[in-house]
This record gives C-alpha cells, structure tokens and sequence, in this order.
C-alpha cells in the first residue's frame, strides 16, 4: 500500500474550504466538491517531496488495490453530513472512467474515509482525543467505473474537534490537520495493474461550528 498526496509536478493534492460565509455561522451547510483525477497522482508521500518531479505510482504500472489518496483537507469544529461519490460522463466538463490496461476489469471500487495527520508529514498519523479514524466512514466499495453516481454517507456524525483537554484542564491546539482520504478498494475482473488515468468527484456537505 502507498499513500499518495502530490501530483506529478510535486503539488499537494488537496483543496480545502473556501472562506467561511456568514450562514456557516448561522448553522448552514457549506460544501466542497473534490475531484480525483488518477493521471495526476505522483509518488510524492510528504512534504519534502514538494516541488520534486514525481513518476507515476507503483514503478509507472498505476494504481493497485490498497493504495490511498488525501484529497482534501477538512476544517476543525466540522460535521460532515453528507458525502456524494460522483461519475458523470454527461456533464459540460464530465467525469472519466477509469483508463488503462483494463483486459478483463468491471469494476474499480473505492473506500473514502478520513484520517487526522501531522501538519509536517501528512504521511505521518496524528492522535486526537475525541476523534477515531476510519477508512471507510463515508463510502465502502463504492464504484467508480459506470456512469453513476451515490449519496454515500447521510448519518452526519463524523465530527471534527479543534482542541483536546491537556492534563492541566486547558485547551491545547493541535498541529494536525484532517484529510479526506480515498482508498482503491478493489480492482475486480481482470489486471490489478495499469489503470493510468481517470477522473471523478467527491461532494462534502456539512456544518462549521464556533468559527
């Protein structure tokens, strides 16, 4: 398994929330939507890496089965409520099936879950109190290789806290931050290797608390 989170020019593969509008504050729900473009993922893992030209993953053969993207950062005092893995080849600038050397795959899946990492090293995992990870709390074997699309997660309890109690009783701020992380889940039917290219979205929706 690789964790991937800079293309190929050495860029951090993230987008993070525009500048909070003033119904946030109120309780509205704001969103981001996310695309995950597979022929821009480089083999960069930290921040080091930043800036350094990137082959493609896995010695140039392309995403296997386990290998996982950060995509996005999460803002704290966040609840996320709902989650859409989005395939639309229909659309003005549409969404692209997977691409590669696909004898004999149906299907391409994906788990999208999130994870709390080091500011420094994203590859690095970061423990906050209140806060369990998981690999799968918004999307389990979900498909990106048809035309289709999925409201995925709607329980709208994942939530993000900003500080944890130190031992004194006082608030320490964290130097983590939470990413959204999209894992190949499994690549079925034929060649585990060789899917170079393609392209879908990932829709966010939540609440921002005490911003």
């Amino acid at each position: 398994m690789a964790n991937y989170i800079l293309d190929q020019k050495g860029r951090l593969l993230s987008s993070v929330f525009p500048a909070y509008r003033g119904d946030a504050s109120l309780g509205g729900q704001e969103v981001v939507e996310v695309t995950v473009d597979l022929s821009q993922i480089g083999t960069g893992t930290n921040l080091s890496a930043l800036g350094v030209q990137t082959g493609f993953p896995n010695a140039g053969v392309g995403v296997i089965a386990t290998d996982t993207i950060d995509v996005a950062l999460l803002p704290y005092n966040f609840q996320v409520q709902s989650v859409q893995v989005i395939v639309d080849t229909n659309a003005p600038t549409p969404d692209v099936v997977p691409a590669g050397n696909l004898t004999g795959l149906t299907n391409l899946t994906v788990n999208v879950g999130h994870q709390a990492v080091l500011t420094s090293d994203r590859s690095t995992v970061a423990t906050i109190s209140g806060f369990t990870p998981s690999a799968t709390v918004f999307a389990t074997g979900q498909s990106v290789f048809s035309n289709a699309s999925a409201l995925t997660y709607t329980a709208a309890t994942a939530f993000l806290p900003w500080a944890t109690p130190a031992a004194s009783g006082s608030l320490t701020t964290l130097p983590a931050v939470y990413v959204l992380r999209v894992a190949i889940a499994a690549l079925t039917g034929g060649s585990s290797t060789g899917i170079k290219a393609g392209k879908f979205r990932i829709r966010v929706g939540g609440i921002a608390y005490a911003i």
